[in-house]
């Protein structure tokens, strides 16, 4: 995967044929993806990179985005591998501005966002990100905007979905020592405090951790009747499948979307993986048709089971095309237009709330007899 793949061609031939391609007048509109493409979640970068390819390549066929003086312009896109820490997305940052593109997609992880979300802020580049976590909504960066909300929303229905749908009352909780999960654990204690509910028992593990069989004895020993997991792509899959192979099968696993993606249920082995409950902005069990069209679009087009999350970067393409359609490739109008954004898209409607949240809905979705299935479904109220 190089970062410097760009997948499409000028469209000042376009500019000249009516009246000529001034200085302002860009050649493209340069878009940089920083996803993870090597690392413990490279398995999310798969999918972001698929269905943003997917939309440029849409754009592009049809001659490329309209911008306001009546010029048509393709998309330019560049991938650059963030690989899956922290100190990748800031030397993948540093290449993304250094591409000098209008917009910036990513970075996927919370962590990530953290710690390079300052290195747009400075070059005055919007990125539309993918974190979650409610600390990234508390720095106040005007070029930041997030295409998933905060974990304050997942963690909630997640436990809701716990008691009203399998009436559970024994929770325990496992997560990994990384910002994304931590996020969701300090999620978790105040979302079951308003069901009287406490962890029975709280267990920590590191990424690339292998063994987890003393956190789910432990687990084992409380008499738990659900277990809370949160965590990466690599140890959500082994701590379930190391689950079932220590007679724990029968105690169902709550998780949030990054269980969800298609390679946990391949390692966890998807007999150990049935009964799975994640929470997602996405579900392959979603009735509506033109979620079920992009589906089948995406499944068709690249041969593999799309992802219940980390799809979501086919909208944001779309949304920078919407953008600076309306407003020319201005980096501070299209900012401007991105904290009024309200617009609906293929896999949701993105309006944005003060704090550079876009998409304000969530589903429960379990995982039943080799496919998804929608539990509950909740819309947030907008923040101005």
């Amino acid at each position: 995967h190089g970062w410097s793949l760009w997948l499409s061609v000028s469209g000042c031939v376009r500019a000249l044929a009516l009246g000529g391609c001034g200085k302002d007048q860009p050649k493209s509109i340069k878009i940089a993806h920083l996803s993870p493409t090597t690392g413990g979640a490279s398995s999310y970068g798969f999918y972001m990179i698929n269905s943003a390819k997917m939309a440029v390549e849409e754009i592009n066929a049809k001659g490329g985005v309209k911008l306001p003086d009546g010029t048509q312009i393709k998309i330019e896109y560049a991938e650059v591998d963030e690989t899956s820490n922290s100190a990748g997305a800031i030397e993948g940052t540093k290449k993304a501005v250094s591409l000098e593109p209008l917009v910036i997609l990513g970075p996927n992880r919370s962590g990530g966002v953290l710690a390079a979300e300052k290195l747009w802020k400075e070059a005055k580049i919007p990125a539309i990100t993918d974190a979650t976590s409610a600390e990234t909504t508390k720095q106040g960066n005007p070029y930041t905007f997030r295409m998933q909300i905060s974990s304050q929303y997942w963690i909630p229905l997640l436990v809701k979905t716990a008691v009203e749908k399998y009436n559970i009352k024994r929770p325990a909780v496992i997560y990994g020592l990384n910002d994304y999960s931590k996020a969701n654990w300090v999620a978790t204690e105040p979302a079951m405090t308003q069901y009287n509910l406490k962890p029975v028992v709280v267990q920590t593990f590191n990424d690339n951790d292998q063994d987890f069989s003393a956190q789910l004895l432990e687990i084992k020993k409380s008499n738990a009747d659900a277990i809370f997991l949160y965590g990466y792509t690599p140890e959500v899959g082994k701590i379930t499948r190391q689950r079932s192979e220590l007679g724990m099968k029968n105690i169902p696993v709550f998780s949030e979307r990054a269980a969800s993606v298609p390679s946990v249920y391949d390692l966890a082995g998807k007999e150990n993986y049935e009964g799975m409950v994640t929470t997602t902005t996405l579900s392959p069990g979603d009735p509506d048709p033109k979620i079920q069209e992009f589906i089948k679009k995406y499944e068709s087009k690249f041969n593999h089971i799309i992802s219940s999350t980390h799809v979501n970067h086919y909208d944001s393409v779309y949304i920078v095309a919407e953008v600076v359609g309306k407003v020319g490739a201005d980096r501070e109008k299209i900012r401007e237009a991105l904290s009024k954004l309200d617009y609906k898209g293929v896999l949701a409607q993105y309006t944005a709330d003060k704090e550079g949240n876009l998409v304000h809905h969530m589903h429960t979705q379990v995982f039943k007899d080799g496919k998804w299935t929608l539990l509950m479904s909740e819309t947030y109220p907008v923040e101005k």
